[in-house]
C-alpha cells in the first residue's frame, strides 16, 4: 500500500466537477458497473448501479445555481487495482458553509480510475446522535489521561525515564458510520486484542483505552519500538484481508519521568500525543530522541521531516521507522 498522487489528483478534479455541476464529468468517472454504491447523509441516500448515476445527475442540476464544494485535504491511496481517499471538504450552500466528507473506493478498469463506491456526510457530534460524548483526538485521550492520573512507576526504568506511546485507529468515525455500532464495537475489540497482547509482549503496560486509541508506557524505547512493529504487524494480519482493513498510526517519545505524589504527567506525555498526531495510518512515526536511543540496535529508519506541533515551540524533527 502507498499514498496515490494520482489517485489524489483524480478525486481533487471529481470534486471540482461536482462543485461546477458537471454531471457529464461526475458520470464519467462512475464504473458502468451495477455494484456501483452511493451513500449519502440522508437515509434515502443509498443507490446501487444506474440508480445511483440517475439521482446523482439530478442533485447535480438542482444544486447547481447555489452548491460550491471545496476539497480542503485529501489522502489517498492505492495497491495493485484498488485505490481509495478520504475528503475533508467545505460545502457553500445557501449563504452557509457547511462542514463535509467523502470517501471513494476506486478501480482500475482499462488503465482509468473509476469510482465504485462513494460516502457523503455531515459530522455530527456523538452526543448530539448518541447521548453521550466519546474520545474523538489523540488530544482528548491525552488529557484524559492526565485526569485519572495513572501510576507508571511499574513502566519506569532505573533511570527515571519512560517511554510513551499513543495509538489510534485513522477515520474511525468514517468506519464508525460505515460499519454501524455492533460491527464497530466488534472490530475495536479485536483491534484492543492486538494491542493488548503485542505490548504484553515486549514488557509494556496499557495505561489508557480511549475509543478508538490507547496509551502505552515502557521502560525503555527499544521495547516501545518493538511493540509498535509488533502492534502494526497485528493490525495487517487481523485486518488487512477484511472489508474493513483499518490503518493504526502510532507516535512515540521517551522522556524524564516526572514522579509525583499522584502519578506522572507532563511534557513526554504531551509531546508523545503531538509525535502521533502527526503520524499517517499504518506508521510508526518518533521523536529523534526515541531514534537516537534504538538506531544502534538494528532499527532502521525513513527520511526525517520537521514538523510543528501543537503547543510546543519551533520545529521538531520526527521520524518514520521502517518494517523491520
Amino acid at each position: 500500500m502507498e499514498a496515490s498522487e494520482e489517485i489524489r489528483r483524480v478525486v481533487e478534479r471529481l470534486e471540482r466537477a461536482i462543485s461546477e455541476g458537471d454531471a457529464a464529468s461526475v458520470l464519467g468517472r462512475l464504473t458502468s458497473d451495477p455494484g456501483l454504491l452511493v451513500i449519502g447523509s440522508d437515509p434515502a441516500e443509498w443507490w446501487r448501479g444506474n440508480e445511483a448515476r440517475l439521482v446523482w445527475a439530478r442533485q447535480l442540476e438542482e444544486f447547481q445555481a447555489s452548491f460550491k464544494v471545496t476539497a480542503n485535504r485529501i489522502e489517498a491511496w492505492e495497491e495493485g487495482g484498488v485505490g481509495w481517499a478520504s475528503v475533508q471538504e467545505s460545502v457553500d450552500w445557501d449563504g452557509r458553509t457547511i462542514d463535509g466528507r467523502a470517501s471513494y473506493i476506486l478501480h482500475l478498469e482499462h488503465g482509468e480510475w473509476k469510482v465504485v463506491h462513494a460516502h457523503f456526510s455531515w459530522p455530527q457530534r456523538h452526543v448530539d446522535v448518541l447521548g453521550a460524548t466519546m474520545t474523538t483526538t489523540l488530544e482528548q485521550l491525552e488529557q484524559s489521561v492526565q485526569r485519572t492520573r495513572p501510576d507508571l512507576s511499574q513502566a519506569l526504568d532505573s533511570e527515571g525515564t519512560v517511554t510513551i506511546v499513543f495509538t489510534d485507529i485513522v477515520d474511525s468515525t468514517v468506519w464508525l458510520s460505515r460499519l454501524g455500532d455492533h460491527a464497530w464495537r466488534d472490530l475495536l475489540r479485536r483491534h484492543n486484542i492486538v494491542v493488548r497482547d503485542a505490548v504484553a509482549a515486549h514488557g509494556g503496560r496499557v495505561v489508557q483505552t480511549e475509543g478508538d486509541g490507547s496509551m502505552l508506557a515502557f521502560a525503555n524505547a527499544r521495547r516501545a519500538v518493538a511493540s509498535a512493529q509488533e502492534i502494526q504487524r497485528g493490525i495487517a494480519d487481523t485486518f488487512g484481508h477484511e472489508a474493513a482493513p483499518i490503518l493504526v498510526r502510532i507516535g512515540i517519545h521517551t522522556g524524564d519521568a516526572l514522579n509525583e505524589a499522584d502519578g506522572y504527567f507532563g511534557r513526554s506525555v504531551h509531546y508523545a500525543a503531538r509525535v502521533a498526531a502527526n503520524a499517517r495510518g499504518g506508521e510508526i512515526l518518533v521523536s529523534s530522541v526515541v531514534k537516537e536511543l534504538v538506531s544502534d540496535l538494528g532499527v532502521s529508519f525513513g527520511d526525517g521531516r520537521d514538523v510543528e506541533l501543537k503547543g510546543l515551540d519551533g520545529h521538531h524533527r520526527l521520524y518514520t521507522v521502517e518494517a523491520d
